[in-house]
């Protein structure tokens, strides 16, 4: 019978320690769940009682090439240039500059590097037409002055764009 009893008090002794274990993996979750709620709460991730309203801001100023005709005002800018392009930076200038003066009409932005602009897109020169979309091809910088849906002027090049924003 001795046999028994050792098989037993060892079967009893590795129940034990299994127990043992798993309630210090509990301890160490409990504990992690602590800080990480803790800091949740800091950060604001979690928040008690009322909500605050956060607002919500719709970023309607890039649009896509073929929408740049049918925008729900007379007349407005469009910028169109590709945003990874090395002149990207002096165009979103450009359009930063001119959207922090007063009363400068509504300018819209088209990135030509996206796929869906990839038909408006030429390796040759731009073609001037600009009066539907149809026509339009472009192959670096332009802006684009829309009255009532039709193209009035453009500018190609980040001078002469600079030129037609801040008329030097």
């Amino acid at each position: 019978m001795s046999k028994k009893n050792k098989s037993v008090s060892s079967y009893s002794s590795d129940s034990e320690e299994l127990v043992r274990m798993l309630k210090v993996l509990g301890a160490v979750v409990l504990i992690f769940a602590a800080f990480y709620f803790t800091f949740a709460v800091i950060n604001g991730e979690i928040r008690f009682g009322k909500k605050a309203k956060e607002e919500v801001e719709i970023q309607n100023v890039e649009i896509l090439a073929g929408e740049i005709f049918n925008r729900p005002i007379d007349s407005y800018y469009v910028l169109m240039y590709d945003f990874d392009s090395d002149e990207s930076i002096q165009a979103a200038g450009l359009y930063d500059l001119y959207n922090g003066v007063d009363g400068t009409k509504k300018i819209y932005v088209v990135d030509l590097g996206k796929k869906f602009s990839s038909s408006y897109v030429t390796d040759k020169d731009s073609e001037i037409k600009v009066t539907d979309i149809d026509s339009l091809k472009v192959k670096g910088p332009i802006l684009i002055k829309v009255e009532n849906g039709k193209g009035v002027s453009y500018s190609l090049g980040l001078q002469n764009i600079e030129k037609t924003l801040f008329n030097k």
